[in-house]
Formats: structure tokens, sequence, C-alpha cells
């Protein structure tokens, strides 16, 4: 429905668009008196509130048009109330105010209003309309989608991806694993056949890229470390070893992880009687605490199952008879940080580099043991293992400022419970 208003001066014309005349026409137009009066002349069932919420007053600037409206899933009430309601308003107004109703004779009046548009239904559904809300739903979902995956992303500080990993520790990644290893006895790298599977490949890639690419070893000597417990490190050490005496390198397993030892257990070795504490202590030597680890389907010397290592193993086995040794913590209780000093690891790295192509520490992790530390600046290699999912970006950068710090010579990264792959790398 349209209505016209406009003020009058005297003998002059009306003046249309009087924003103040306008403005008190409508505040009238939507007043509990009205609305009131329209319950009553209809019997309706609700309250002038009620009635009050449904209509709507629209003014265009500069205008003296009021367009008024109802909602209601009832058309014949619609038109009836709207009707009802144009009636009330003009009979208010020319009772209380002396309006005009016509714009041809204002006469002395100084207020004119008229009804220039009758009550009549929209040719279209007003609402619900679905088509204009699921867009609006779907253009909404999308927005929404994307704020919260990049706060996720923002908010979530823990390794997702190898570029994460070789950002945040300033090194490169050398090799991934996949989820399913972390914890578990070693898959058998280098074998072949039904019992493949990607674990073993994955391995096979580790240790090519960690023998043959540019980021290969400095040396024969290197330590698997991380930023906190649980990240899969001993995993690791197991995993690269049994792949390196697969592939026909004398290893040396060492487990310096003194206050948690399970190296151990992930090769499948006995409780020690001997081990790392005995040997730096003096109370037995070198080659009576090596334990033999047995590789399936290994050649060379290593036959022997679990066990000590042989007589002669204080030379320098023959090339190409892979072989996998282990220097366990031992059952001694020592304090970790007295009995791995400097020079008590450069001195065992030296004497274990006489008998291994590689010597491989399983050291504590950096952010939670000092011990870790003599064994970074003493090796030729700190590999650093990364968790997928767990480790964080300030562990991360916290152990790349304290190796910089070390001034260790070379460091790598291995991601574990990775969702992807690091093809092998031969330049």
């Amino acid at each position: 429905m349209g209505i016209i208003v406009a003020q009058g001066g005297g003998q002059t014309q009306p003046q249309i668009g009087n924003r103040p005349l306008t403005q008190t026409m409508t505040n009238i137009l939507e007043s509990d008196v009205i609305a009131q009066r329209v319950v009553d002349d209809l019997n309706l069932p609700i309250t002038s509130t009620t009635l009050l919420k449904k209509l709507h007053v629209r003014v265009k600037p500069d205008s003296s048009i009021l367009t008024v409206t109802y909602d209601s899933t009832d058309k014949r009430r619609a038109v009836a109330v709207l009707s009802s309601v144009g009636r009330s308003y003009l009979t208010l107004i020319r009772e209380k105010l002396g309006v005009s109703g016509s714009l041809r004779r204002p006469g002395p009046l100084l207020i004119l209003a008229d009804i220039f548009d009758p009550p009549h239904l929209e040719a279209d559904r007003v609402s619900p309309k679905p088509a204009k809300t699921l867009a609006f739903a779907g253009a909404l979902g999308l927005a929404l989608g994307l704020i919260l995956g990049f706060a996720r992303e923002s908010l979530d500080d823990r390794v997702r991806s190898r570029r994460d990993a070789e950002e945040w520790f300033g090194a490169p990644v050398i090799g991934t694993l996949p989820k399913g290893l972390r914890g578990r006895p070693p898959v058998r790298a280098g074998d072949g056949g039904r019992g493949r599977n990607k674990g073993a490949e994955a391995l096979d890639v580790l240790r090519a890229n960690f023998q043959f690419a540019a980021s290969g070893p400095a040396g024969p000597t290197l330590v698997v470390t991380s930023a906190l417990e649980n990240e899969g490190k001993t995993t690791v050490v197991a995993s690269l070893g049994i792949a390196l005496a697969k592939a026909g390198r004398q290893v040396i397993a060492v487990e310096t992880d003194l206050r948690r030892p399970n190296l151990h257990r992930l090769l499948g070795a006995p409780e020690p009687r001997w081990g790392l504490q005995d040997v730096i202590e003096g109370r037995v030597g070198l080659s009576d605490a090596l334990q033999e680890i047995r590789l399936v389907g290994a050649s060379g010397n290593g036959t022997g199952g679990d066990g000590a290592g042989p007589s002669d193993s204080s030379n320098r086995p023959e090339a190409g008879s892979g072989r996998l040794r282990l220097l366990p913590a031992g059952a001694a209780t020592l304090d970790p940080r007295a009995g791995l000093s400097a020079e008590r690891v450069l001195g065992l790295a030296n004497d274990l580099k006489e008998l291994a192509s590689y010597v491989i520490f399983d050291s504590p992790a950096l952010l939670s043991a000092g011990a870790a530390v003599p064994l970074a600046v003493s090796v030729d290699n700190v590999v650093v293992v990364a968790r997928q999912g767990y480790t964080t970006r300030d562990g991360a950068e916290e152990v790349r400022a304290m190796l910089e710090g070390l001034g260790a010579r070379k460091v790598a990264v291995v991601l574990i419970d990775a969702r992807e792959r690091v093809g092998a790398t031969t330049d």
C-alpha cells in the first residue's frame, strides 16, 4: 500500500518531500493507536504489539511516499489488515489534525494525505525463498570454512608437512617413515617378495638418501635425537641400523639414552649384562659389551643370532659382510651427565669407528636431557627426528638454535608418522 503526504501553505501549492512531516506521519502510522484500531476493526486474535512486528513502513529519501507492507501467510488477512490500516490512519489524522484527503483541494489546511496505491498482494513469494536462502547459506558456509581453515593453520603450530620440518629445523629432510612404525620392531628394509610394504620401501629410501645423497653423511658417526620424548628417535635408530647392515655395511648402534633405554628391546636383544656404562667405567672391554643382532638373510659373519659379538671384533670386519651390533646402555646405574662427557663420547666414538662403517648413537631428547649435548658436538652427523602432527614449531626452532650454537657439523631431519613420502635423491 502507498500513502502520499504533503504540506500545504495556505493558497500555495503543496510541498512534497518535507522530511519532518514525513517522519511525523510515519510515526503515527506505526503507533499502537493505529494497531489497536485495526485489531478491534477485524477482531484479530493477536495483540497490537504482534501486529506492529509484522507491519513495515518504508520511506524513500527526499520523498513523501510511505510504502506500507504486512507479512502474513494468509493472503486475505494481509490485504484486510492493510486496508484497515489505511482507513484507520486516514480517519485518525483527519480527526486529530484536520488533514485533507485531496491534494487538489488543499484549501486553508496545512497537511494533506491520501492513499494512491491501494493494498494488493505481491506477485512473488516474499518469504521463504529457498534458492536465495541456499545461495546465502552456501556462501556463508564457504566463508566460515575458509576462516576456520585459516585459523587452524595459524593456531596449530605442529609439523604438518616436509616443508614445515625443513623450514623450522633449518635442515633438509632426508626421509619419511609412514604412520604405524613408531615404537614397534623395525621393518626389514631390503626384503622383497610378498612381505614387502610401504614401511620397508620408505626405509630403503631413507638409507639411500643417507648414504648417497648430497645431504648424506659427513662421516661414519651420527647421533639420532629429537626435540622431546615419544617422537620416534629410537625407532629410526633401529630401522636405519638394520637397513644399513642389510645393505652390506658394518653398523654399531649405541644405546645412550640411559634414562629410558629401549633400543635393545626394539632390536630383539636380551636384557644386557654389560653395556655402555660398564665400558665407560672400565669394568668390561668394549668387545665384551657388544651384542650381535641377527639379520635375516644377511651374508657374511653376522649369523650368530642374538648375543655377544665374535672374539675377533677388535679388527674391522671385511667389507660387504653386513653386520649389526648393539652396545646397550647396560644394567649398572650411573648419573648420565657424569658418564657421557664430551671427552668420553669422543673417545668411545673413535674406538667404535675402528670396528664399523657406521656408528649410530640413540641419544636422549635434546630439550629434556643435557646428556644429548656431548653427543651432538662429538659426532659427524646429527639426525633429528620430527613426528608429524606432534612436534611443535617452538620445539623445532629451539633445537635448531641449540645445534647452531653447538656448531653441529651436519644436521638432517627424518619425518616419522608421515602421510607423504620423500623420493630417493642420488645426486
